[in-house]
């Protein structure tokens, strides 16, 4: 029987001995979480911060981007325009041609 308790006792002296380690590396691991959360809150407050300094840049661009989608427009109307305007120029010019070259063969019959 003594032997049975001097096995007990060294089992329980192993689990004590496990439990003391098992608690050292929780606590070791509850440490770097700790930092690790504090290194993640500090990054996201930077990310933050220069999220808010590219809105306000966005903002501040936000009317030239406007007038220049307005330019565009324009100029695309502006280039419809012209080549409606070149199309019936080469229409008119297609039509004059054929009528001088109409007329001066028509004097020469």
């Amino acid at each position: 029987m003594p032997g049975k308790l001097d096995e007990i006792s060294r089992a329980i002296g192993s689990l004590e001995t496990s439990v003391r380690e098992l608690q050292r590396r929780m606590d070791e691991n509850r440490e770097l979480q700790a930092h690790r959360h504090d290194d993640n809150a500090t990054a996201l407050r930077e990310l933050s911060a220069k999220l808010d300094q590219h809105a306000e840049s966005v903002e501040m661009i936000r009317p030239t981007v406007a007038a220049l989608e307005l330019s565009r427009s324009k100029i695309a109307t502006w280039a419809s325009v012209g080549f409606t305007v070149a199309v019936l120029a080469g229409w008119v010019v297609e039509a004059a041609v054929k009528w001088a070259v109409g007329w001066v063969l028509s004097h020469f019959q």
